[in-house]
């Protein structure tokens, strides 16, 4: 019997995910992954719509507004298909599988994901965002929807995507399970992580940072590894410049990332990415794993090269997450938007004016809102060093979003503003820090973005990591008091009464069984409260949920870890496997180092084993594209560094 919903809702009312809410009121007949959709469809004979995204997503907003809040889009998408949303954060599984799909039939693929299925949830046809009306080639989304509605009523053409599904699955399945092709010279040798140093090397971009041309990410993955490749030659008896300075790329990086507008100078943390190549101009939402990766890798970096600079830009960071991201039982919450509403920042009283959200409104700035928060003394000195100008200074901005508003960055170096204006660095940066400090002030009149505050095992573990190296690098306890806060939280929160892990938590509901990345990521934590504490309990229950991350999710066939359990969905087509990193580490990796980890303190030749496969099963992938697992090279650097081929 179907739950009844409130009048003017859909049945995503009744779930807890910020993103399925947000749609919980359109006119789309919404379903919940799950059995009532795929019975409906198996009972109907209809298409499935797939429609992925996540709560902070502009380009989500901006179909949903367009096409999925039209009353006669949603009524065709009604008739002719059975709708499905997703969040991708609380299902990375789903949208692995079905973001190769898309990748595989389209050559590229992203936010919103609209993938149509079988009504046994194979994919045939895909793609992204659609307008509502016909642009230049790109079809209108009314019309993709009513194309493959009138394809899947014609016999001859639903045969055709039937087998086209079926094709399309094989091809998704094999690909993200290629960790089990393993390498043709068996055990892959310490020449991967050259490779993989050689391959950044030649993508570098020597002016700006970073490893790409515009839209410029982050990847802190990419980051950690060209730390631990410095570390890594250093112990061979090699220099750092054998295949480029692995040091200096990142930390050159992180320093352009730190001066760029994708770093928010007045509150702390990093945006998503730069839509241009020097980082000025970002997409303007905030992720927790992009901060809680960022604040580890500047850490890390610190620590090797004693930049004052790199330690302030992580405990800024850390500033914002206790700030704007933690709850306070003591867990973290996933992302803030990207978009804000409008506001009067003249208005004397609470939030301002609000009027209809915008990208980037709560982070810019005009220069008369400037001078008129500013005092006369320091407001020049600042305006100076952040590029401040009448008309904007966003010229890099591809669409022209922020006509007439400011993106702070730091062109200059401050001893350049400090002798432009004849006056001392150090009066120079107390007029920087005062300035920024009345623009926080100033920025909290404004409508603030939305937060979407589900809490997340996987990402909650890259911040109980990013805290623990906090605390050991910096000396400083406040770090580590947040961090085993956080444990307890998680344990007290998220775990299952039989010893197994839940994936998402949103006010008391905990919810979705624990994923590989949860396991993986978690059991690291732990053992970086072990490493920066000495406290055994966090090593006890390492190797206890590393043993149970093993009967999960480990494949004794060929090596490497399984997203998904066993018994984990009904409805999935296939349990993917993929050492590939994106914006997170992939969980077969992390699980992999995890393994080697345990191994050195239980002597546990299991965990040995499970790393030895696994390094075995990835060996073409890892001979032939390297650059696409740093997490997996470094895990195999580790190996060998470590000499625990002796113990095989």
């Amino acid at each position: 019997m179907e739950k009844a919903e409130p009048e003017g809702s859909n049945r995503l009312i009744n779930e807890k995910s910020p993103y399925l809410l947000q749609h919980a009121d359109n006119p789309v007949d919404w379903y919940p992954w799950g059995d009532e959709a795929f019975e409906k469809a198996k009972r109907e004979n209809k298409p499935v719509l797939v429609s992925i995204g996540y709560a902070t997503c502009h380009w989500c907003h901006v179909m949903a507004e367009e096409s999925f809040s039209d009353h006669k889009t949603a009524g065709i998408m009604n008739r002719e298909l059975v709708n499905i949303k997703i969040d991708r954060e609380e299902r990375p599984d789903l949208d692995q599988i079905y973001i190769t799909a898309v990748s595989a039939l389209t050559g590229s693929a992203g936010w919103p994901l609209n993938v149509f299925l079988t009504p046994d949830a194979k994919p045939f046809f895909g793609g992204t965002y659609f307008p509502p009306q016909k642009r230049f080639s790109i079809p209108s989304w009314s019309e993709v929807v009513l194309s493959v509605s009138k394809a899947w009523q014609d016999a001859d053409q639903m045969a055709k995507l039937l087998e086209s599904a079926e094709k399309i699955t094989l091809a998704v399945k094999e690909h993200l399970n290629a960790s089990g092709a393993p390498s043709d010279n068996g055990f892959p040798d310490a020449g991967v992580v050259h490779d993989a140093a050689a391959w950044f090397y030649k993508s570098y971009d020597g002016v700006h940072g970073g490893f790409s041309r515009a839209p410029k990410f982050p990847m802190p993955g990419v980051l950690d590894f060209l730390l631990f490749y410095h570390k890594f030659v250093s112990r061979e008896g090699q220099t750092d410049a054998t295949m480029g300075n692995g040091l200096e790329m990142a930390v050159h990086t992180m320093r352009q990332m730190a001066n760029g507008g994708i770093y928010d100078h007045v509150g702390g943390g990093f945006h998503r990415y730069s839509t241009d190549e020097d980082w000025h101009v970002p997409h303007f939402e905030k992720m927790l794993y992009d901060n809680a990766q960022l604040i580890k890798v500047y850490l890390k970096a610190y620590e090797i090269t004693g930049e004052e600079s790199l330690a302030r830009t992580a405990i800024h960071s850390l500033e914002y997450i206790f700030r704007e991201m933690t709850d306070p039982r003591g867990g973290f919450y996933s992302a803030q938007d990207a978009d804000s509403p409008s506001f009067d920042l003249s208005a004397k009283k609470g939030d301002g004016q609000k009027g209809r959200k915008a990208e980037g409104v709560f982070y810019t700035w005009g220069k008369d809102e400037i001078e008129a928060i500013l005092d006369k003394e320091s407001g020049p000195v600042f305006s100076y060093h952040f590029d401040i100008r009448a008309q904007g200074n966003a010229e890099a901005d591809p669409l022209g979003e922020f006509a007439g508003r400011n993106i702070l960055h730091q062109p200059a170096k401050i001893e350049d503003t400090a002798a432009h204006f004849g006056i001392s660095t150090e009066r120079a940066v107390q007029a920087i820090q005062s300035s920024l400090s009345s623009l926080l002030s100033a920025r909290y009149r404004r409508p603030k973005p939305h937060l979407d505050d589900k809490i997340l095992l996987d990402w909650n573990a890259l911040m109980i990591s990013a805290l623990a190296e906090a605390g050991r690098v910096l000396g400083d306890e406040k770090y580590l008091l947040r961090a085993k806060k956080a444990v307890a939280f998680i344990n007290e929160n998220m775990a299952g009464r039989h010893g197994g892990l839940y994936r998402r938590l949103r006010d008391t509901e905990s919810a979705i069984s624990g994923l590989a990345g949860d396991y993986a990521y978690f059991v690291r934590a732990l053992l970086d409260m072990h490493g920066a504490t000495g406290n055994i309990k966090y090593l006890k229950q390492a190797a206890e949920l590393g043993g149970r991350m093993l009967d999960l999710f480990y494949d004794d066939k060929d090596g490497g870890f399984f997203m998904t359990g066993p018994d984990h969905d009904p409805h999935l087509i296939f349990r993917a496997k993929d050492f590939t990193d994106g914006v997170l580490p992939a969980a077969g990796s992390v699980a992999v180092m995890d393994c080697i980890r345990l191994f050195e303190h239980t002597n546990d030749k299991r965990f040995l084993e499970a790393a030895r496969r696994s390094f075995t099963g990835a060996g073409k992938r890892l001979k032939n594209q390297p650059q696409a697992m740093p997490q997996l090279v470094a895990a195999l650097g580790y190996f060998h560094n470590t000499n625990k081929g002796k113990e095989m």
